[in-house]
C-alpha cells in the first residue's frame, strides 16, 4: 500500500517543478526585424542614460551604476 503523504510529496514536488516552466512567457522576438528594433531601442536608452549621467557630472564608478539602473528602469 503507497502511503498518502508519500504519493502527496510527490505530487506537489512535481507541481512546484512544473509551474515555472509553464508559468514562462515568450516575449523574444522573433523576427530578424524585431530584433533590429528591440535592439535599436536598448541602444537609444543606453544613451539616453549614458547622456543623462554625463549632465549629472557623476563619477565613473557612479555614471557606471547610475547606467545600470536607468535602463532597468
Amino acid at each position: 500500500m503507497i502511503r498518502p503523504v508519500g504519493v502527496f510529496a510527490c505530487s506537489a514536488l512535481f507541481f512546484m517543478a512544473t509551474v515555472p516552466v509553464l508559468s514562462q512567457t515568450s516575449s523574444k522576438p522573433r523576427s530578424p526585424g524585431e530584433i533590429a528594433a528591440a535592439d535599436r531601442i536598448a541602444l537609444e536608452k543606453r544613451a539616453t542614460c549614458q547622456r543623462e549621467a554625463r549632465a549629472k557630472k557623476l563619477s565613473y564608478l557612479q555614471r557606471r551604476r547610475f547606467v545600470k539602473d536607468c535602463v532597468r528602469r
